[in-house]
C-alpha cells in the first residue's frame, strides 16, 4: 500500500516535496468497510519507525471522505507524527487530543488506526483521501494537499439474472379439451329435442361449431365427447332424475346421428337438481336473504324434499328464484376431447404457431421458444401463449414468470408464480424476482430452497449476492 500511495503522489501529483513527506509516513493495510448497521469503518497501520521528521516538526495526516462532486466531505481523526520537541510541545499544549492520535515519530511501533463513522447516503459513491502537511516549530505549515487513495462504491449490486427455463415432458399423445355450456329448451315434462323450439338453434350451434372446429382441422381428430345434463330443482325429484337423464341422452343421440359418431365416443351423466349452480347464482344475486338461502342449501336437508322446504322457508323470494334463476340451471355442459398429431420440424411448428397455436403441445411450444434468442419479442411471445393455453400447468407458469422478469414485467411474474407451489423450480424464479426487486435477503432464501433441482445456478446466484459488501477500489 505504501508503494501504491507513493506511485500516485509522485506520478499524479508530481510534487517531490510531497512525495518525500508521504515516504516518511509508512501507512499500510488500508481497509474500508460498510457494516450492516450503517457504519463506515476505516482501518490502517501507521509504522512510526518509518517516519523521519525534524525534532521541531510534525507530519499531520488527516483522512477525509469526499463526495465525487466535492460538495460534501467528512473529516476523520488525524494522525500526527511528531519529532521530539514538536511532540512534547503539542502534548503539553493539548494541540492534538483524542480522537486524533499524537505519535512520536521514529519509535519502533506500529499504530493501528481504527475509526467508525455513520454512513451517509452521499458516501455511496465517494473517495477516501489524505490531507498531508508538515507543521514547523512556529506553527508554519507546508506541502498541504489532498491525496485520493481509494474510490468507494456502495451502490446496490447490479444484479444480473440467470434464467432457467424448464423443458416440459413430451406427452405420449396430444389431447386437448374444448368446453362450453348449452341452454337447450324442452317442452315441459318432455325429453325430445326440437331444434326449432325457442332458442335451440343457437344453443345447439354452440356444440356443433365446437365439433366442426376440430373436424375442420386436418391434424386433429375427435376422441371423446362428454355431456353432463343439469335440471332445475322444482318439481318431484324422481321426475327431475328422469328429465335430466333423458334430455342428456337425447342430446347425445342428436349429435351422434348428425356426425355418424360411434356410440363409444360418448360419455353422459346428469345432475337432477343443480343446487351448486343455484347457490352460486344466489351468492351473486344481492338478495336480502341470500346468506340464509345459501346456508339452507349447504345443509344436509334431504335433496328429495329440499325444493319444497326452500319454498316454505322463503315464500317471498322463491317466485324470484323460480322466474329469474331456475331457467339458467337447465343446461348441458360439454367437453370435446380431441387429439392432434405431433410436430417435430421446427419450421412446421413455427407455421402452426401462426395459424393454429392450439394444436401445439407445451413441449412443442418450448422447442419453438428455444429456436429464438432468449429475451427477444418472439421468445417471450411463445411463453406468453403457452401460459394462456395451459393456465393451470406449473411449468407453463414458471417459464412465463421467467420471461416476464426478463422484460421487466415483475407484476405478471408474481401473478404466474402465485399459481404454482413451492417446488424448487418455482423457488429459483422467486429468487430471481426478489433479487430484481432489490430484496436480496429474500432472494437468497428462495435460492437456497431451490438447490435440490438447481444446485449450480442457485449457488452462483447466492454467491453473487452474498459476496457483495460494497466495492473499495484503491488507486
Amino acid at each position: 500500500m505504501k508503494k501504491l500511495l507513493m506511485s500516485i503522489i509522485a506520478g499524479a501529483m508530481g510534487l517531490c516535496a510531497m512525495a518525500q513527506n508521504v515516504d516518511q509516513v509508512g501507512i499500510s493495510d488500508i481497509s474500508v468497510e460498510k457494516t450492516d448497521n450503517g457504519q463506515l469503518i476505516v482501518n490502517m497501520n501507521v509504522n512510526q519507525k518509518q517516519t523521519s521528521v525534524a525534532y521541531n516538526q510534525q507530519l499531520v495526516v488527516t483522512p477525509y471522505i469526499v463526495s465525487l462532486d466535492n460538495s460534501q466531505q467528512f473529516k476523520l481523526p488525524a494522525v500526527v507524527l511528531a519529532g521530539r520537541n514538536a511532540y512534547y510541545t503539542s502534548k503539553r499544549n493539548d494541540l492534538y487530543t483524542a480522537p486524533d492520535a499524537l505519535l512520536r515519530a521514529g519509535k519502533n511501533k506500529v499504530y493501528a488506526y481504527n475509526t467508525s463513522i455513520p454512513f451517509q447516503d452521499w458516501m455511496t459513491n465517494s473517495v477516501l483521501g489524505f490531507d498531508i502537511k508538515t507543521e514547523g516549530c512556529c506553527g508554519s505549515a507546508s506541502g498541504d494537499a489532498f491525496l485520493p487513495v481509494a474510490d468507494l462504491n456502495y451502490a446496490p449490486p447490479q444484479y444480473t439474472a440467470s434464467y432457467n427455463y424448464i423443458e416440459p415432458k413430451a406427452a405420449d399423445s396430444k389431447l386437448f379439451n374444448l368446453t362450453g355450456k348449452a341452454y337447450i329448451s324442452f317442452v315441459v315434462n318432455k325429453t325430445a329435442i326440437n331444434p326449432d323450439y325457442m332458442n335451440n338453434k343457437a344453443e345447439l350451434k354452440k356444440i356443433l361449431d365446437t365439433i366442426d372446429a376440430v373436424k375442420d382441422n386436418k391434424d386433429a381428430k375427435v376422441r371423446h365427447i362428454k355431456l353432463t345434463g343439469y335440471a332445475s330443482p322444482e318439481g318431484p325429484y324422481e321426475n327431475n332424475v328422469r328429465l335430466a337423464e333423458g334430455r342428456t341422452v337425447a342430446l347425445k343421440d342428436y349429435v351422434r346421428n348428425l356426425y355418424a359418431f360411434p356410440e363409444n365416443l360418448f360419455e353422459t351423466s346428469s345432475v337432477p337438481e343443480d343446487w351448486e349452480g343455484l347457490k352460486a347464482a344466489v351468492e351473486k344475486s344481492g338478495l336480502a336473504d341470500a346468506s340464509e338461502i345459501v346456508e339452507f342449501i349447504n345443509s344436509d336437508y334431504p335433496i328429495e324434499k329440499r325444493n319444497d322446504r326452500l319454498r316454505q322457508l322463503f315464500p317471498d323470494t322463491y317466485p324470484f328464484l323460480l322466474k329469474n334463476i331456475y331457467p339458467g340451471l337447465r343446461h348441458t355442459d360439454y367437453v370435446i376431447t380431441y387429439e392432434v398429431r405431433k410436430y417435430t420440424d421446427i419450421n412446421e411448428i413455427r407455421q402452426v404457431f401462426k395459424t393454429r397455436p392450439q394444436n401445439l403441445s407445451l413441449n412443442e411450444l418450448f422447442l419453438l421458444a428455444n429456436s429464438y434468442e432468449p429475451g427477444t419479442t418472439e421468445f417471450n411471445e411463445v411463453f406468453d401463449t403457452a401460459v394462456r393455453m395451459f393456465p393451470d400447468d406449473p411449468t407453463a407458469n414458471i417459464n412465463a414468470a421467467s420471461a416476464s422478469i426478463s422484460r421487466g414485467d415483475l407484476a405478471s411474474a408474481e401473478k404466474f408464480l402465485g399459481r404454482v407451489g413451492n417446488n424448487p423450480e418455482a423457488e429459483y424464479v422467486r429468487g430471481v424476482l426478489e433479487a430484481k426487486k432489490g430484496n436480496y435477503d429474500k432472494a437468497v432464501s428462495h435460492f437456497k430452497n431451490s438447490r435440490d433441482k438447481n444446485a449450480k445456478a442457485a449457488l452462483e446466484q447466492i454467491k453473487n449476492i452474498e459476496n457483495y459488501k460494497g466495492a473499495v477500489s484503491f488507486r
